[in-house]
C-alpha cells in the first residue's frame, strides 16, 4: 500500500483529483463452494493482474481511436529513471541494457515493458508500409529492437526515414485537429461542412440531456410506440410515446430549427423487448479509498458497475470481481481490504472468495460486514424456541393484512381508535436488516388494540371462510409467552438499534465500529445484572397486551419431567409468572445475545489489533512489527522510530485521535510517511456492506418487468447517472466521443 490508486481517480474522472488507497466491498447472493482454489488462483493470477499502464505494446499493429492516438503522443508509459532495465539473451555476451539516456536523445523513441524492446511512436501510430518499394514495416513499427549493439545506429538510421518523417508530421496535423487548436483540412476546404456540423450538434444537445434527466431520476425511456415523427399539433394521441420522447417535446416546442427537424424525420427507437422477468444474478462492485488531503481528506465508498455471473462458486465470483475492477482500470495490486457477508462461498477460508483474491494478492485482507454480524447477533439469539414463535407470528400477521381488503378493515379500527398511532400498517420482519425489524415489532405493539379490533372484525363479518378461520387462529395463538418475548425483543433491539445505524455509513472505520459496539456490550451486561428490576418492567407492558385480550399472564402447564418446554423448577407449584418467564426467555436471550456479539466483533478487534499503537502511548511490540510485514516494503525500525516520534507529537499537543480519519487530517504526510499510508489502510478497510446493498435498491428501481431485457453496458450506464448524480455530464464531451466512433449513419458531429 505504498502507491496511490490512480484507477479509482481516472474512473471519477469529472471529480477533483485526490491521493487514495482503494478497497473493493461487495454484495451477492449465497452459494456454496465445491470448486478447486488451486485452478482459479493461476487464472487470476494470468489473467486479472494488470500489465504496465499505457505500454506501447498495448496499442500495437491494431486499429486504434483517436484518443487512444492521444494517449500514444502525450501520455505514454515511461521508464523512471530508477527502472532496472533487464538483461536480454541477445545481448548477454556483451552485457548491455537498454539506456534511459538515449530516451532523451531520440524523442519518438520508447520502450516497452511487455516486449523489453523499443518503438517508434509515430510510426506505430501513423507509418503504413516501408522505404523504397514499401517493403512491410518491422522493427520499431511492428516488431520491438533489442539488439542494443547496434542501437545507435539504428536510431539514427531510423530518424532520417521517409516514412518516419511523413509519421511525425502527421501526429503534428493530429493533434492540433484533436486539441481543437484549428479546423481540419477537410473542414478548411468546405464551409458548410462546418456549418452542418454546429447544426448537427445543435440538435443533439438536447437529445443528450434530456437522456441525463431520466437517466437522473431513474425513470425508463421508451413507450408504447416511441418511432416515428414526433406530433406537434397539440390534438390528442393515442399512444403513449414514452417519458423521454414527451419531455423531448416539450423541451423542442420552442426551438424552431429543432422542431421542425422532429417533424420531418426523427426516429428513436429501442432493440430491446418486453418478454418475462429477468432471472440473471448481479455482482455490484464498489471500491472504498481516501480522497483529498490534509483538513479536506475525506473517506469515501462509491460504486463502479454491476457484474453478471452465471455461477456463484468461489472461483468464478473471485474472477469477475477482479475482471470487474481490471476493467474500471483499477490497479488490484493496490488493495488493501475486501468486505462481504458470511455466506460460505464468499467468506470460506479453503475455497471462498476472499481467499482467492488472498492468493493473488496477500495484502487484501478480509473484513466481515459489521453490520451483517451484529444482524447475525440478533438472529442466532432468535433461535430460542419462544422468541422464534413470537417472530414468526408477527409475520403470520403482516402476510395476513397485507391485502387490499383486510389493511382497509385494519384503517378502519385505527381510524376509530382513540389514539392516535405514527404507524398505519404491520411492517415486514425483514431478516436481514436489524433496523427494519425493530420496526416491524415497535408497530407492532403501537397498534395491538387496532389489530385485535381488525381480527374481531373479520371473524364476524367476512364470508370469506379462510379469512375468518386464519383471523381466529392468529388471536388465539397470542398467548403469555408471546406478550413476554415480544417485550423482551422490543427491549434487546432497541439497545441494538443506534449501533446498526451507526455502522451503516460510509465514513465510518474499524476502530470507531470495535469501539460502539464494546459499549454496547458493557451496557448488555449491566441490564444482565440488573434483569430482575429490568423485567419488572417488562413484565407489566405485557400484562397492559393481556388484559386487552381479557388475559392474565400465566404459565403453562408443567409438570417434573418436562422435555418440550423449559422447567427450571423442581417445586412446580411455586413458580410465578414473572420468575418463570424472566428465567426461561429473559435471560437467555439476554445472555446468548451478549456471547454472540463479543464473539463475533472480536474477529475485528483482532484486525485492528496491530493499529491499536498508532492511537496510544504505548507501543506493542510484536503486533506492531506484524502489521509493518504485512502491508509495507521498508524497514521495519524505521517505522518504529518515526512510531515513537509521532507519539511524541501526540502527547505534545496533548489530542490523541478518536477514529482513523481525525488521525490522517492530523498526520503529516511528509514527516510522518509510513504512519500516513498506515492511517489510510485503516480508513481503507471495509466496514459494512451497506453501500452495494444500497446500489440493489437502485437495481430493482432501473431494471423493471418492462425493461428486463437490458444490457449490461446500459444498465451500468443508467446505474451511475442515477448513482453518481454529483458528476456533471458535458453534452459537448458527449459529443466529441460519439464522434470518434464508427457508424452506419453518415452524421457529421
Amino acid at each position: 500500500m505504498k502507491r496511490n490508486s490512480s484507477g479509482i481517480l481516472n474512473f471519477f474522472s469529472k471529480k477533483k483529483a485526490v491521493d487514495s488507497t482503494s478497497t473493493i466491498t461487495t454484495s451477492e447472493p449465497i452459494e456454496n463452494d465445491n470448486t478447486d482454489n488451486q485452478q482459479v488462483t493461476q487464472q487470476c493470477s494470468s489473467e486479472c493482474l494488470d500489465s504496465t499502464v499505457n505500454d506501447i505494446a498495448l496499442f500495437i499493429n491494431r486499429s486504434l481511436s483517436d484518443s487512444e492516438k492521444n494517449i500514444v503522443l502525450t501520455s505514454l508509459w515511461v521508464p523512471p529513471n530508477t527502472y532496472n532495465f533487464p538483461l536480454l539473451e541477445i545481448n548477454k555476451k556483451r552485457g548491455l541494457k537498454f539506456q534511459h539516456k538515449w530516451l532523451q536523445s531520440f524523442s519518438w523513441l520508447c520502450y516497452s515493458e511487455k516486449f523489453n524492446g523499443a518503438f517508434c511512436k509515430y510510426c506505430v501510430l501513423f507509418a503504413s508500409r516501408g522505404g523504397i518499394g514499401s517493403q512491410p514495416l518491422g522493427f520499431f513499427v511492428i516488431k520491438p529492437f533489442q539488439n542494443w549493439k547496434k542501437s545507435i545506429e539504428m536510431f539514427s538510421n531510423h530518424s532520417t526515414l521517409e516514412y518516419h518523417r511523413t509519421s511525425i508530421l502527421k501526429a503534428d496535423h493530429f493533434l492540433t485537429i484533436f486539441l481543437k487548436n484549428k479546423p481540419s483540412i477537410i473542414d478548411q476546404l468546405d464551409d458548410n461542412r462546418i456549418k452542418q456540423k454546429k447544426l448537427n450538434r445543435l440538435k443533439l444537445t438536447p437529445i443528450i440531456d434530456c437522456i441525463v434527466l431520466c437517466g437522473r431520476q431513474e425513470i425508463a425511456l421508451r413507450g408504447h410506440r416511441d418511432s416515428g415523427s414526433i406530433n406537434f399539433s397539440g390534438e390528442p394521441h393515442d399512444n403513449n410515446e414514452g417519458n423521454f420522447r414527451a419531455i423531448f417535446k416539450y423541451k423542442a416546442k420552442d426551438l424552431d430549427y429543432l422542431k421542425e427537424h422532429l417533424e420531418s424525420d426523427f426516429q428513436y427507437k429501442y432493440i430491446n423487448e418486453t418478454t418475462d422477468v429477468s432471472l440473471n444474478e448481479q455482482l455490484t462492485l464498489c471500491v472504498r479509498y481516501i480522497k483529498g488531503d490534509g483538513d479536506g481528506v475525506e473517506i469515501h465508498e462509491s460504486f463502479l458497475k454491476y457484474v453478471e455471473i452465471s455461477s456463484l462458486t468461489g472461483n468464478d465470483v473471485a474472477c469477475a470481481i477482479l475482471e470487474g475492477l481490471k476493467s474500471c482500470g483499477i490497479d488490484c495490486s493496490k488493495m488493501c481490504g475486501q468486505g462481504y457477508d458470511g455466506a460460505a462461498n464468499m467468506s470460506g477460508k479453503f475455497k471462498g472468495v476472499q481467499t482467492v483474491i488472498r492468493n493473488v494478492y496477500p495484502r487484501a485482507l478480509y473484513v466481515h460486514c459489521a453490520a451483517h454480524s451484529l444482524n447475525l447477533a440478533v438472529s442466532s439469539s432468535c433461535e430460542l424456541q419462544s422468541v422464534r414463535n413470537c417472530l414468526g407470528l408477527l409475520q403470520k400477521m403482516h402476510c395476513f393484512f397485507n391485502t387490499p381488503k383486510r389493511n382497509n378493515v385494519l384503517l378502519e379500527m385505527i381510524a376509530k381508535s382513540d389514539l392516535t398511532p405514527s404507524a398505519k400498517s404491520l411492517k415486514q420482519l425483514c431478516a436481514t436488516r436489524w433496523v427494519e425489524r425493530y420496526t416491524a415489532v415497535n408497530d407492532f405493539i403501537e397498534l395491538f388494540t387496532c389489530v385485535v379490533d381488525a381480527l374481531d372484525e373479520i371473524s364476524c363479518t367476512f364470508n370469506d371462510i379462510s379469512s375468518t378461520t386464519d383471523a381466529g387462529i392468529l388471536k388465539r395463538a397470542m398467548d403469555s409467552e408471546f406478550f413476554i418475548a415480544l417485550q423482551v425483543v422490543k427491549v434487546m433491539f432497541s439497545y441494538g438499534l443506534p449501533l446498526c445505524k451507526y455502522l451503516q455509513k460510509s465514513n465510518i472505520d474499524l476502530k470507531e465500529a470495535v469501539e460502539l459496539a464494546e459499549p454496547n456490550i458493557s451496557v448488555l451486561e449491566e441490564f444482565r445484572t440488573n434483569i430482575k428490576k429490568e423485567f419488572k418492567l417488562m413484565f407489566k407492558e405485557a400484562e397492559k397486551m393481556a388484559l386487552v385480550l381479557d388475559m392474565n399472564i400465566t404459565v403453562k402447564r408443567l409438570n417434573k419431567r418436562q422435555q418440550n418446554r423449559a422447567n427450571p423448577f423442581s417445586d412446580v407449584g411455586s413458580v410465578s409468572p414473572e420468575d418463570y418467564y424472566r428465567i426461561t426467555i429473559a435471560i437467555p436471550y439476554i445472555e446468548s445475545f451478549i456471547s454472540n456479539l463479543k464473539e463475533r466483533f472480536l474477529v475485528h478487534k483482532n484486525i485492528f489489533e496491530g493499529f491499536q499503537c498508532l492511537f496510544s502511548n504505548e507501543i506493542e511490540q510484536e503486533s506492531f512489527e506484524k502489521l509493518v510485514k504485512f502491508y509495507l516494503d521498508t524497514d521495519v525500525h524505521i517505522v518504529i522510530a518515526e512510531l515513537k516520534i509521532w507519539q511524541s507529537k501526540l502527547r505534545k499537543i496533548d489530542k490523541f485521535p478518536k477514529t482513523a480519519i481525525d488521525a490522517l487530517r492530523l498526520c503529516n504526510f511528509e514527516i510522518f510517511p509510513n504512519i500516513y499510508q498506515l492511517f489510510k489502510i485503516l480508513c481503507t478497510l471495509p466496514v459494512s456492506t451497506s453501500t452495494p446493498e444500497r446500489t440493489f435498491s437502485c437495481l430493482k428501481r432501473l431494471k423493471t418487468y418492462l425493461r428486463n431485457t437490458m444490457t449490461e453496458d446500459r444498465l451500468n450506464g443508467l446505474t451511475l447517472l442515477a448513482i453518481h448524480k454529483d458528476v456533471p455530464v458535458d453534452s459537448e464531451k458527449v459529443l466529441d466521443i460519439m464522434s470518434e466512433k464508427s457508424r452506419k449513419i453518415n452524421i457529421l458531429i
